[in-house]
């Protein structure tokens, strides 16, 4: 295998790739995305503070629930039913609240042109049952501090165990929700990545057949490092959106490191303890993933007569990594120990999807994604030799009875 054409044809197929607005869409999409969320967010942050009316047979009680008010929920006493449903009327009010407080129960019911969202109805839930817990203390004589020690919740924390070879057991806070989460936008990544890459290089080759100047290129190089220099070309490409799509996200943290949204999200999810073999497993998932269905790809590509034909070629491989990806953001979020994950993270068609998600939510070990990445590295060796033998032949021939039947001729002139 000549290196040196090696290189110029995988230089030939990066820059045309990187060059492509297809390839810079595809590098912003993530972040336009994220922009028009978290502007949706903020704008809905902004306007969404629900008016509520609150009317009860005790106005003593109605400034107490008022006094509940927060920022999402503003609490506001009204006179009677009456008033409050001509404000809701004309827009004044959202809802409005009636409290009945007898002497062992409170009831409430909450009306408006429309039913109140989830949050809102917790928020109104946890206010009507403080207020009774109150009501209840007063009536067997607690003081407030006893009250307050009475309604204080129980503490529970997370923290994970990490044991060193000479039996020194580590505590370290709980980083499970950070490892899910960056396990699913892996997902979602190598499924975009993969899914764009496996059209490019099946469109190259597929486009270079139908043009019938395969025989012009292989009469100056060999068919295995023509299939070998689009290949890695490809990958450069995927690395360098790899790359390029980590420089924007540190870009985007330090525009945004002031924003409320992404303080409650670090608040939430505790990303700081994700460990260093963690992140490059999921890389290194992502990248031969990448490079396995870019082989298969190209293969189905070899076998198709026009670029036209491009999609049907690749359908086959679209459908494997569909089935990878339903399983990982239906399946595994409900069941994650289900025994078709834990069977499909090691299969090489699935892994690359699967394992990173089975690794974040503590099914498999660190050894068992390490095995999983090794039998993916030897699949991809060996599909890729099989993919450059076959690709010799399928390349000069021109079956006119569709694809299949070009790789049962494409089988029978390997085997002679």
């Amino acid at each position: 295998m000549d290196k040196k054409k090696l290189l110029v044809i995988a230089r030939d197929v990066y820059l045309k790739t990187i060059k492509a607005p297809t390839f810079i869409i595809a590098l912003l999409a993530p972040f336009i995305v994220a922009v028009i969320f978290f502007a949706i967010g903020a704008v809905l942050n902004n306007s969404t503070v629900k008016k509520i009316g609150v009317y009860t047979n005790d106005p003593a009680i109605t400034q107490a629930i008022v006094k509940s008010s927060t920022t999402d929920v503003k609490l506001t006493a009204v006179t009677s039913v009456k008033a409050a449903q001509t404000k809701v009327k004309n827009d004044d009010l959202d809802n409005y609240l009636v409290v009945t407080v007898t002497k062992d129960t409170l009831k409430a019911v909450v009306y408006g042109k429309n039913v109140p969202g989830n949050d809102t109805i917790v928020a109104l839930q946890q206010t009507l049952n403080g207020l009774k817990a109150t009501l209840n203390a007063s009536k067997f004589n607690l003081t407030p501090e006893q009250v307050k020690v009475l309604l204080t919740p129980a503490t529970l924390t997370k923290k994970e165990l990490s044991f060193s070879d000479d039996g020194k057991v580590t505590t370290t806070k709980d980083n499970s929700t950070a490892k899910y989460v960056v396990s699913l936008i892996a997902c979602a990544f190598t499924y975009f990545l993969v899914m764009t890459y496996a059209s490019i290089i099946a469109q190259e080759i597929a486009s270079e057949k139908g043009l019938r100047i395969m025989e012009v290129i292989l009469s100056s190089t060999n068919a295995k490092t023509h299939f070998y220099g689009k290949l890695l070309g490809v990958i450069l490409a995927a690395l360098t959106q790899l790359v390029g799509t980590g420089v924007l996200v540190g870009l985007a943290a330090l525009v945004m490191k002031d924003s409320t949204q992404v303080h409650d999200l670090l608040a939430s999810v505790n990303f700081t303890g994700l460990s260093m073999n963690f992140i490059v497993l999921v890389i290194a998932f992502i990248l031969l993933g990448c490079l396995f269905y870019a082989t298969l790809a190209a293969l189905c590509g070899s076998l198709v007569n026009r670029s036209e034909d491009t999609s049907k070629a690749v359908m086959p491989v679209t459908y494997l990594l569909f089935i990878a990806y339903i399983i990982g953001i239906v399946i595994v979020p409900n069941d994650p120990a289900n025994m078709v994950v834990l069977v499909s993270s090691y299969i090489p068609f699935f892994s690359m999807i699967l394992m990173p998600i089975a690794l974040a939510n503590g099914v498999v070990s660190g050894g068992a994604a390490l095995v999983s990445l090794v039998i993916l590295f030897v699949s991809l060796v060996v599909l890729a030799i099989l993919s450059a033998r076959m690709y010799k032949v399928n390349v000069l021939v021109y079956n006119q009875r569709g694809i299949l039947a070009a790789l049962r001729q494409a089988v029978k002139m390997l085997r002679s």
